[in-house]
């Protein structure tokens, strides 16, 4: 896989650790980039030359929440041209948020589940695939 970072965007700073711990038992080696909130996510986005690996998205954060995060990407010339996969991983699992979600054009929407175990699942599933693609 791409030693690109990976970028999670969470306000918990207990569900970022977790992801982390994920991805790293189902052996993902990549750098991760955790961000309490978008606001100095975007920050990092428009100044840094890394180009990551994949950008994981909370939905409900302050300041910003994950839907105006994603669209201020979209809206920024020189972070959507580097063609970041964006997904979201959130409790929420509204039909307005998967429709609003999916008009920005984010590549996939998880519900958080309760267990390590789906999580694993969630996080192989979303590596592999992006590992497969031609996209990146």
């Amino acid at each position: 896989m791409k030693q690109n970072p990976i970028v999670i965007v969470e306000d918990d700073s207990d569900d970022c650790e977790m992801l982390k711990y994920t991805f790293r038992e189902i052996g993902v080696l990549n750098e991760f980039r955790c961000f309490e909130n978008p606001v100095p996510a975007l920050e990092y986005l428009k100044n840094t030359a890394e180009i990551p690996f994949i950008i994981i998205s909370d939905m409900n954060m302050p300041k910003m929440n994950g839907l105006s995060f994603k669209k201020a990407i979209n809206e920024d010339v020189s972070i959507r041209k580097r063609k970041i996969p964006f997904v979201f991983l959130s409790t929420g699992k509204e039909n307005n948020l998967l429709e609003s979600a999916f008009n920005l054009s984010a590549q996939g929407y998880f519900q958080k589940p309760s267990d390590i175990n789906s999580l694993k699942e969630i996080a192989t599933a979303i590596i592999m695939y992006w590992k497969k693609s031609s996209f990146v």
